[in-house]
């Protein structure tokens, strides 16, 4: 009796040891798994002004510099974007398809309506912000992150294959590799030519990655 009473002590204390274990292993697994994870998502925050070397490339291309051009008027000076929310520049750009015009393209940095659209969703934008100076910077910032500029900071892809990303955004700005490497991306469509050389782009690359690794 007491030798059975002694073996259900010890068999109760295994059991109680091994939930204890078996809690504290995934107590420890469950950690592991939330650094992992932090590691593997953790953001390359990149200053907004490290940008500037390339967003002034860009806007030369696209736009000259101007915030209020629009697809074939660079130059424009009537229709002030800048005082627009983004759903009047949506709207704006949704009528002047409508209208004829081969491009909606608006901006500094010549953004479409369908990316603009993109960029609202992605952004959590409600749309009734201005599309300002600082909103189209940084709807610029957004564009390029999407054509790997964080992987660009992060050695995952060469400065060559960066600049060529970028082209695939921007019209305006040269291939950089390949058979053409001065050409537009989109040359041949009838609408679009580059208008940066290839070493201007390379440098400006280049330069927003000095001045990001200086931050």
């Amino acid at each position: 009796m007491a030798r059975k009473k002694y073996l259900r002590k010890i068999k109760k204390f295994f059991r109680r040891s091994s939930i204890k274990r078996n809690a504290f292993l995934l107590g420890v697994f469950g950690l592991l798994v939330i650094v992992s994870w932090g590691v593997m998502t953790q953001r390359t925050t990149i200053p907004q002004t490290a940008y500037t070397p390339l967003l002034e490339v860009i806007a030369e291309g696209e736009s000259k510099g101007n915030y209020n051009a629009y697809f074939s008027s660079v130059a424009n000076k009537d229709i002030i974007f800048t005082h627009m929310t983004i759903n009047d520049v949506l709207k704006w750009q949704e009528d002047f398809v409508k209208a004829g015009n081969a491009s909606s393209a608006v901006g500094r940095y010549q953004i479409i309506r369908p990316t603009l659209l993109g960029l609202v969703k992605e952004l959590k934008l409600t749309g009734n912000e201005l599309y300002d100076e600082t909103m189209q910077n940084r709807l610029a910032v957004m564009l390029m992150e999407r054509r790997g500029s964080i992987d660009f900071i992060k050695n995952e892809l060469s400065a060559e294959d960066f600049a060529h990303q970028l082209s695939k955004e921007w019209a305006a700005l040269p291939r950089v590799i390949g058979e053409m490497p001065e050409s537009s991306f989109y040359a041949g469509d009838g609408l679009n030519r580059s208008l940066i050389d290839s070493q201007t782009s390379l440098t400006a690359v280049q330069k927003f990655k000095d001045r990001a690794n200086t931050k």
